[in-house]
C-alpha cells in the first residue's frame, strides 16, 4: 500500500508501507491516534477510513518534521489517499481472474474497473481515495498529545 499525500499548496508525498519500515514507536502513535491496533489500522486505510489514513501520513511526515503535531496536520480529506503498489495489484487481478463466483461480464467489467485505477505506463496514477500522543523522532520516551 502506498500512503499518499498532495497538498493544495505543496509537493506530493508518497510513501510505500512495504518499503518505508514503519517503526515500533510509530506503529504506537497510529494506534494513540486511531484507538486501533496498528494492523486493524492499516486495514481501515484500505477500507478508506480517514482517521487512519491520516495517522499514518502524520507520523510518515513526522520523519521530515519531527515537531509537527497530529492536531496541527489538518489536511484536507481530498489530498489523502493510498494506492495499491504492483505486487496488490497483480494480486488483486489474479483474485478476479480466477474467482469462480463472477461470471465473464461480471469479471471483464471488475478487470475494466481495475486498470481503470492502476498506475499507466506514463506515470500517471490515480488514487483510491482524536488527539494521538506525538512520536518522538527516535524513542517513545516523552511523547503526549500536544507536545511537539
Amino acid at each position: 500500500m502506498i500512503i499518499v499525500y498532495t497538498p493544495e499548496d505543496g509537493e506530493e508525498r508518497r510513501w510505500d508501507l512495504k518499503t518505508a519500515r514503519i517503526t515500533a514507536v510509530e506503529a504506537e502513535a497510529v494506534e494513540r491516534a486511531t484507538g486501533l491496533e496498528w494492523e486493524p489500522a492499516k486495514s481501515k486505510v484500505l477500507n478508506g477510513s480517514m482517521l487512519a489514513t491520516r495517522a499514518v501520513a502524520w507520523v510518515l511526515m513526522k520523519r521530515d518534521q519531527p515537531t509537527l503535531r497530529y492536531t496541527a496536520f489538518v489536511p484536507a480529506a481530498a489530498e489523502l489517499g493510498f494506492e495499491f503498489d504492483a505486487e496488490e495489484l497483480a494480486a488483486i487481478r489474479e483474485g478476479i481472474e480466477t474467482n469462480a463466483d463472477l461470471d465473464e461480464d461480471e469479471r471483464a467489467a471488475a478487470l475494466a474497473q481495475l486498470d481503470a485505477a492502476t498506475p499507466g505506463e506514463d506515470g500517471d496514477e490515480t488514487a483510491v481515495e482524536a488527539d494521538p500522543e506525538a512520536v518522538p523522532k527516535d524513542s517513545a520516551a516523552g511523547a503526549s498529545l500536544t507536545a511537539a
